[in-house]
């Protein structure tokens, strides 16, 4: 006799977008009202539904208490379950006894009718589906042989509806092409623009993060190979935005999410500060004949201090990292050379110097510490000695020196083979930038203040006592850049245009 299926088998899997309007229905309930520990990891939960196996008892203590990481244990983490799973039973006798869709946390220790183990960490099912009796085992029953003419109308009518089948699947267009943020939700879209899926984050977005939009926040494309497009996530949470590291998340083309990195690690050198990194960096190196395509990601640890490049590979893996004592928040990769291999390009702040910085690093050389001789304070230590290709500094105008304490590295543009960098001398100005342009060999070609800098300087020491015009002499001191690293000379050779 053939066994029935079992309930396991006969349940049919829930609409995603609904449970995600149940999970955030549980969210905003009462029960729920001032127990943000559960709701977070109701969160936690929910993201990997679909992929229970990628998510350990170390993962949700390194995101649950991001702070007590070396004080929890899976111990802990079974005691907040245990409280959600409570909490959920009240809801559902409580605000959520209409609810269609019954949210629970199985029991991972126990055993199944079929000698398995559960695996799940949250499930969701039909509210009417729970403790229904499963159909009776039948005896199969061999069909009548059909008529010779009947059995051809079948045949046909079963090659069109295939044939049909076919164009439909063929024109339909299931690749992730474009993103876009909805309220609390990302949404992602065809080529056609129709959605595929969509993701909802119960603690919204940070507005500032995003404001630029997605471009640098999110990447599409096959990442290892297999034909199908990932979509990668930079995300970081709205509210109290700077308690939170960003999180880099990885979806299948079918929006399962298949894994998540977080950046930076607690340094004994930040004296205790939380470490809580934002990512703004993001770049993808194209694979070679035995690598698949690598992320590369620049996270800084608030406040501003230090800094971490990291290579993350296809699996959701570092692989290696470099550390910088001060922010790096501009990244670039570009072939420089013209070896056919990019490099990674970055810029912002030395905290070792208080000047703007620009650092070239081999991919496959990202390791160690930037050496920091003239403030040892700020050195990291234990991770060995770095070797950059290029590590620049870029000095510091008067105005600069009189309003800030440093200036600072912007965005770059890398176009046949020259690097054009800007630097800002006066934050409370726009565009208040000293322009730099380099070859490849980073000889300085191009040394323009901005209008906006010589009209900020201007009115700055118009009625001082020291006041003077922005002279020749003092215009050449900014192509006297400095090279701690990749240069025969103290000072980057001048070739100018």
């Amino acid at each position: 006799m053939q066994s029935g299926p079992t309930l396991r088998e006969y349940d049919q899997p829930m609409d995603r977008e609904a449970i995600s309007s149940q999970i955030n229905k549980i969210l905003r309930s009462e029960n729920l009202a001032d127990k943000d520990q559960l709701r977070k990891l109701l969160e936690i939960l929910f993201a990997h539904i679909d992929t229970p196996a990628s998510l350990k008892p170390d993962r949700i203590i390194r995101e649950l208490w991001p702070e007590e990481v070396k004080t929890k244990r899976p111990a802990d983490v079974a005691t907040e379950i245990n409280r959600l799973r409570r909490v959920l039973k009240t809801y559902y006798e409580t605000e959520g006894q209409t609810d269609s869709i019954l949210v629970t946390l199985p029991n991972r220790s126990a055993t199944a009718p079929d000698g398995t183990k559960e695996k799940r960490w949250i499930a969701a099912e039909a509210a009417g589906t729970r403790g229904r009796s499963v159909p009776p085992a039948t005896l199969p029953v061999a069909p009548a042989k059909p008529h010779k003419w009947l059995w051809m109308i079948a045949a046909a009518g079963t090659l069109c509806v295939a044939a049909t089948a076919g164009i439909l699947l063929a024109s339909r267009d299931n690749r992730p092409a474009v993103a876009r943020l909805d309220g609390p939700t990302l949404i992602i879209l065809n080529s056609e623009g129709k959605e595929l899926w969509r993701k909802m984050f119960a603690n919204g977005f940070w507005p500032e993060y995003y404001g630029q939009g997605l471009d640098q926040r999110l990447w599409m494309g096959d990442l290892n190979g297999d034909g199908h497009t990932e979509v990668l996530f930079l995300y970081h949470p709205g509210g109290n935005s700077l308690s939170h590291s960003t999180t880099l998340i990885c979806y299948s083309d079918r929006g399962h999410e298949k894994w998540r990195w977080t950046p930076g690690r607690d340094l004994p050198e930040m004296h205790g500060t939380p470490p809580v990194y934002l990512t703004y960096g993001f770049g993808i190196l194209p694979p070679d004949t035995s690598r698949h395509r690598r992320i590369v990601l620049s996270s800084q640890n608030e406040p501003f201090y230090p800094d971490q490049i990291a290579i993350v590979d296809s699996s959701g893996k570092m692989v290696s990292e470099y550390w910088h004592s001060g922010i790096l928040n501009h990244l670039a990769l570009a072939d420089l050379d013209g070896d056919g291999r990019d490099e990674i390009i970055v810029t912002g702040i030395s905290n070792g110097y208080d000047q703007a910085t620009l650092i070239v690093l081999d991919p496959d050389k990202v390791f160690g510490a930037s050496t920091e001789l003239a403030r040892p304070e700020v050195q990291l230590h234990g991770m060995g000695v770095a070797q950059e290709r290029f590590r620049l500094l870029f000095p510091r105008s008067d105005i600069n020196r009189v309003l800030s304490e440093y200036n600072a590295g912007l965005a770059m543009t890398i176009d046949n083979g020259r690097i054009r960098f800007d630097v800002s001398e006066c934050s409370l100005t726009r565009n208040c930038d000293i322009v730099y342009e380099f070859d490849r060999q980073f000889h300085l070609r191009a040394v323009t203040p901005s209008d906006p800098f010589k009209s900020a300087h201007k009115e700055f020491f118009l009625n001082r006592k020291d006041g003077h015009f922005f002279s020749p002499k003092e215009e050449g001191e900014f192509q006297k850049v400095r090279c701690l690293a990749g240069c025969k000379t103290d000072f980057v050779p001048v070739q100018l245009d």
